[in-house]
């Protein structure tokens, strides 16, 4: 887009001059069919991005945003791209009796005189041994 503006100014003069002030956008505007057209050109085998950008007068780095723009728009319109849940039944899990502690084997430790002690596999040593010291005494 030009715009080109006019002013008349006075200059030390008899007759006044006119100025101009051009304003020139440099921006160009690419519909979303120029954009599409221009990289389906890249999508051809002999044709090179930094080649087509030339031809084109953009910057490679435009026409690689352009491609990615358009891939993801084209995945994110493109039906069933949106996250699915798909059903999944799962057997029950199975359901053991619950576990019971296990037992380590009960040692039965008879005495003179009748007495019984019993004790697991966890008990101390030490503890035992003070214990039937004490019970062989009397």
């Amino acid at each position: 887009m030009v715009t080109i503006e006019t002013c008349i100014l006075p200059m030390s003069g008899p007759e006044p001059s006119d100025r101009f002030i051009i304003t020139a956008d440099t921006r160009r505007r690419w519909s979303t069919e120029e954009k599409r057209a221009i990289v389906e050109e890249t999508a051809q085998e002999s044709r090179s991005v930094s080649r087509v950008a030339r031809r084109h007068g953009i910057s490679p780095s435009l026409l690689f945003r352009w491609r990615r723009e358009l891939s993801e728009g084209a995945q994110a319109s493109a039906p069933g791209s949106e996250p699915t849940f798909i059903p999944v039944a799962l057997p029950a899990p199975a359901m053991d009796r619950v576990p019971q502690p296990k037992r380590c084997g009960i040692i039965e430790i008879e005495l003179v005189g009748g007495r019984r002690i019993r004790v697991d596999a966890s008990v101390d040593v030490k503890v035992l041994k003070r214990v039937v010291d004490l019970l062989d005494v009397r």
